[in-house]
């Protein structure tokens, strides 16, 4: 653990600033004072590619293109963020490249935290990775895997770390990407690379590759967002780890799309606190997980004896939510969650 620890600091801590932060935030979790660590940023709806695992494909799907979120926008909300004690953004969408200002976007950040941003490498080229490292980029995480073996550019992966810029190769830990997750742990000894494991969406939870997973779970190399952003086997959803989309609503994290509230509507700080107190006693391995096999197993790996009843349901793909008493404080009628639900009636018809 303490390896592992000590290889996510140094390949993500790009300055000494940076570094003093991350650690206060780390003293401050550890003695229970309330903290928001990472945030995760849907800064666009629009994408160029439509993958099968996509987070946000209810959310981008069931609106008409709606405006990016703005720069200003964004310069405000990371302040807001930062005052919290937010240690991280992951600048996400959607596609964050196919805008033009995306440089813009990432220059408006503070720049002693640690800014990531998610790509599927297709629209990437050296100057770019010249411009969002002069913008202030700490981390590039490109997608990898079976979906992604002809858009993933590993000389532009290892020129991001020549520049200084980590790179983190996003997998799906499924059975049948065994075989390009073990590739991308190879990249990752030999470039130098970290690997980030992520959980399946519901609708696509067959085949997880429990084995692999656990052999390899607290590899120095192997990010786990359950593990990096809570300091422990529990999950940070709501609690020390938000996300943000493009229309501004609140949510626990980037999988499960509950609103909590909307930063047009009341400060962060409000819908922080009110998320905290009420997820900070959910001590679930993963929110987004539905599947009793594999909460068994979980448990069973991790030492830890975490109800069943913590579990979500398999009703609604994108909330583990629904039905549940967890559901009750969030936002039901804000825009979103209004064109999200039509969206799925509309989806259920014949």
């Amino acid at each position: 653990m303490l390896k592992k620890a000590i290889k996510q600091f140094s390949l993500g801590v790009k300055s000494p600033s940076q570094a003093m932060r991350v650690l206060a935030s780390e003293a401050k979790m550890r003695a229970g004072i309330r903290t928001l660590r990472s945030l995760e940023l849907a800064v666009t709806w629009i994408c160029n590619l439509d993958c099968e695992f996509c987070y946000a494909e209810d959310l981008m799907k069931a609106q008409k293109r709606p405006p990016d979120m703005t720069v200003e926008t964004v310069a405000k909300l990371t302040r807001d963020a930062h005052a919290l004690g937010m240690i991280h953004v992951n600048v996400t969408g959607g596609e964050p490249m196919v805008r033009k200002d995306i440089y813009e976007v990432v220059d408006a950040i503070p720049k002693d935290i640690v800014i990531s941003l998610v790509t599927n490498s297709t629209l990437l080229t050296k100057e770019k990775i010249d411009r969002l490292k002069k913008a202030g980029l700490s981390t590039i995480q490109m997608s990898y895997g079976g979906y992604y073996l002809k858009s993933f550019k590993r000389e532009l992966a290892q020129y991001c770390v020549s520049q200084g810029i980590s790179v983190t190769l996003s997998v799906v830990n499924l059975l049948k990407e065994r075989e390009n997750i073990e590739f991308a742990f190879k990249m990752a000894e030999e470039d130098d690379f970290s690997v980030l494991f992520n959980y399946p969406m519901i609708y696509n939870n067959v085949g997880v590759d429990s084995e692999y997973y656990w052999k390899m779970r607290y590899h120095p190399r192997c990010r786990e967002d359950n593990l990096f952003w809570s300091g422990k086997d529990r999950c940070p959803a709501g609690t020390h780890k938000l996300y943000v989309t493009n229309d501004g609503d609140v949510m626990t994290c980037d999988r499960i799309h509950a609103i909590y509230g909307n930063i047009a509507d009341e400060p962060l700080a409000d819908i922080h606190k009110r998320m905290y107190e009420k997820f900070i006693a959910h001590k679930s391995f993963c929110l987004l997980e539905t599947c009793p096999e594999q909460w068994a197993e979980n448990n069973r790996r991790s030492g830890h004896t975490y109800s069943p009843e913590l579990l979500g349901t398999k009703t609604d793909p994108f909330n583990v939510f629904e039905g549940t008493p967890l559901m009750e404080g969030s936002i039901e009628g804000s825009t979103t969650a209004k064109r999200l639900h039509k969206a799925r009636i509309g989806a259920q018809q014949p």
